[in-house]
């Protein structure tokens, strides 16, 4: 019973920790990238290139937000898909409804949408993208992962979202966890062990 609850405690951790990780991941990619750019080409046009010619990927940013938010719950009370002023690129303001659980769970779906809902959009346009033939196809939906990918980051007022309603998040996926007997510390172990060790 104690290596099933502490299997369930690892599983949770990781589950809870591998989207913020992801998003400060991308975060970090992008700003390299940009600062790439700003080296051969400029600051401005490196600017341009990520903030403008990607714009898809922040209309999809904010799609995200503004789905999950719906999805559990919450009123979405503005949406701006895609209008640039200083740092922010667009923005959805939402109002959490319901009791405080469902408060919680609202901000922290919702903050961590972009994140979540962009591995889910580039792994359907990989897929995609393997089974078209037009290059100019092939192209098209090339962008479009480059966009979404660079735009799926998880900005500091996510992270403050999505702590918010992180400790119920910890507990549900806790209980899940532990009556499922998912072990994700097994799994990753003999997924790692398999790529050091090959059979």
């Amino acid at each position: 019973m104690t290596e099933r609850l502490l299997t369930a405690a690892i599983s949770t951790l990781i589950i809870i920790l591998v989207v913020p990780i992801v998003g400060l991941l991308v975060e970090f990619i992008t700003e390299e990238i940009t600062k790439g750019l700003a080296k051969s080409l400029g600051v401005s046009t490196a600017l341009f290139i990520m903030n403008y010619l990607t714009f898809l990927g922040t209309v999809h940013h904010e799609c995200s937000h503004a789905l999950y938010a719906l999805i559990t719950g919450a009123k979405v009370e503005k949406i701006e898909l895609f209008k640039p002023e200083g740092n922010r690129l667009g923005c959805v303001q939402l109002t959490p409804r319901g009791i405080w659980l469902t408060k919680a769970l609202q901000l922290t779906f919702s903050a961590i949408a972009p994140t979540v809902q962009g591995f889910i959009s580039i792994n359907l346009l990989v897929y995609l993208f393997l089974f078209v033939s037009p290059i100019w196809l092939k192209i098209l939906i090339g962008y479009l992962m480059f966009s979404i990918f660079i735009h799926m980051n998880m900005s500091g007022a996510d992270m403050k979202a999505a702590v918010k309603g992180l400790p119920i998040v910890a507990i549900l996926v806790y209980i899940i966890c532990f009556f499922t007997k998912i072990d994700l510390w097994g799994v990753l172990f003999h997924f790692f062990q398999g790529l050091i060790v090959p059979k």
